[in-house]
């Protein structure tokens, strides 16, 4: 396995994260955090194309109507790309030098999202969130960097980036009622910092060490197969390319 640079003359970005893959229309949407910019390349015609919104950006997925689901500082919002209107669908009041973080879909399209603490010296005051109807319900507190998701093939197990613990949980997962239970530790190393996460076809774990330069894959028995080392000394975000692409924001 090995990683290409993609041939394209896009836009660097401040923090770029939140790379998704939408092969119903072959494209690739991701954001830039701090630069507060949601960014889309449709690859048969090499077009991107880019979107400015109100505040720093953590994720955006695609949805039916043509409108971006979108997590922004303070919460989740319906962002129309057209009117550039941002309406908000579950907001927190987060404590100050806390924002939305990596935001990912389980396998029935529910949205999972963590939150972090971007002090110089960060509390453990941030957690782990799931989207249900008009509300983001905590799930876990007691992170100082809730971070990348994925789960495996037929959704009974979840894993979650712990970044500050240097942690992967793991979790049985219920993918009718979004529920995740019996957290034991996947992976736990004292040098790495886990970021975003995703399951390769094979049914292995790809993580994204930020800062090191490399993707490390795990076997779900939490053995560390190899690794895909990178030309990007901060890479840190993962997504996997899904068979579907309907997104569903208010969970079952």
């Amino acid at each position: 396995m090995t990683v290409e640079l993609l041939d394209a003359d896009l836009p660097l970005s401040q923090l770029g994260e939140g790379a998704y893959w939408r092969s119903r229309n072959l494209t690739l949407y991701w954001v830039d955090i701090a630069g507060q910019t949601v960014h889309a390349y449709r690859l048969p015609d090499e077009v991107h194309s880019s979107w400015p919104v109100s505040r720093e950006v953590s994720f955006a997925f695609p949805q039916q109507d043509g409108h971006l689901l979108v997590g922004l500082s303070d919460g989740v919002y319906d962002y129309d790309p057209e009117s550039d209107k941002e309406i908000p669908i579950a907001l927190l009041d987060l404590p100050s030098g806390h924002r939305l973080n990596d935001g990912k879909l389980d396998p029935a399209g529910r949205l999972w999202v963590g939150t972090i603490n971007t002090a110089d010296e960060p509390s453990e005051t941030a957690a782990l969130y799931v989207l249900r109807n008009d509300r983001l319900e905590e799930v876990e507190g007691g992170y100082a960097n809730a971070n990348g998701k994925a789960w495996n093939s037929d959704g009974t197990t979840m894993y979650h980036a712990d970044t500050s613990r240097r942690t992967i949980w793991k979790y049985d997962y219920d993918v009718k009622t979004g529920t995740a239970s019996n957290k034991r530790v996947f992976v736990r190393h004292e040098d790495w910092n886990p970021d975003g996460l995703c399951m390769d076809p094979g049914g292995n774990l790809l993580v994204a060490v930020f800062g090191g330069a490399r993707v490390e894959i795990y076997s779900h028995r939490g053995e560390r197969l190899g690794d895909i080392e990178t030309a990007c000394s901060e890479c840190g975000e993962l997504r996997s390319f899904r068979r579907r692409d309907t997104v569903r924001h208010h969970g079952i």
